[in-house]
């Protein structure tokens, strides 16, 4: 739990590393669902140029019951640079709210997202790291009847860093998951495969781009090598990027991964409406 609150204090000390043009906006605190427990709002970040751009949820990380929009402000000044709407979310925390309260609220950030109007519906992803990611990959594998999205709003792809993907590689008892899921998992196993990302993988899925730490000591990289390779056997376009560092080096100081993630992400946009138009040259390949 160290780790995790020192990620979020390296984070907000590296979230201005990437500067946000100067035509882009940035609107802070908007409400997109309300709970018993108060408003839900998130942080809009808006591309220079009139029409319609693509859009990315992103979604922080912190075990689920802490962090903030912020601490994602690197990836999200990234995709606006790049034409990218981007909302960065808050959701509900444990242990005061336990899953799938947090999924619920994500999907509600991405349907608020989707009725904006200067976003291009045919482009929208979902982009998230560790338990972001974790939120990431359930909003776009799983079925509606398990939390995720209805098969027609369902993301174009998906990116996840340091994913948790699979509950079964934790210990029964992990305090994290206990606390998300409100067990252990001897006494739950159904909600334990429920909420594991890699027990929804369907040949219909989006892309999928993950990127792991080699040496990630929190989340480890099996979570993203067996969701890879399940993936790939099911005949969804998968790619795992693995670079060297832990869970919180990769998350605060590896921008490279970042824009290789960038990169495939443009890749995959639909040019029905003409969104190719408005984004800038392509800035590699992963």
């Amino acid at each position: 739990m160290k780790q995790l609150l020192a990620l979020g204090v390296l984070c907000l000390t590296l979230v201005g590393c990437t500067t946000l043009d100067n035509d882009a906006m940035i609107e802070s605190d908007l409400a997109f669902a309300e709970r018993p427990s108060g408003e839900l709002s998130g942080h809009l970040f808006r591309p220079k140029g009139d029409g319609l751009h693509p859009a990315v949820v992103v979604i922080h990380g912190g075990g689920w019951r802490g962090g903030e929009p912020w601490h994602m402000g690197h990836v999200s000044r990234l995709l606006a640079n790049d034409g990218f709407v981007v909302f960065t979310p808050t959701y509900r925390f444990t242990p005061d709210h336990v899953h799938p309260a947090q999924l619920d609220d994500v999907r509600d950030a991405y349907r608020w997202l989707t009725e904006q109007p200067f976003v291009d519906e045919a482009n929208i992803a979902v982009w998230g790291y560790s338990a972001g990611a974790h939120l990431a990959l359930l909003l776009g594998l799983a079925p509606e009847s398990a939390g995720g999205l209805g098969e027609a709003e369902r993301p174009i792809a998906l990116v996840g860093g340091g994913s948790p993907t699979d509950f079964d590689l934790f210990n029964s008892d992990s305090k994290l998951i206990v606390q998300l899921l409100g067990s252990e998992r001897g006494a739950d196993p159904g909600a334990w495969e429920a909420a594991s990302p890699i027990n929804w993988v369907s040949g219909d899925d989006p892309p999928v781009y993950l990127y792991h730490g080699s040496l990630d000591q929190i989340v480890d990289i099996d979570h993203a090598r067996d969701l890879n390779a399940a993936l790939q056997e099911a005949g969804v376009p998968s790619i795992l990027d693995t670079v060297m560092g832990g869970h919180i080096s990769v998350a605060v100081l590896d921008r490279n991964v970042e824009r290789r993630a960038l990169a495939w992400l443009r890749q995959h946009l639909s040019d029905e409406t003409g969104t190719f138009d408005m984004l800038p040259a392509d800035i590699g390949t992963p």
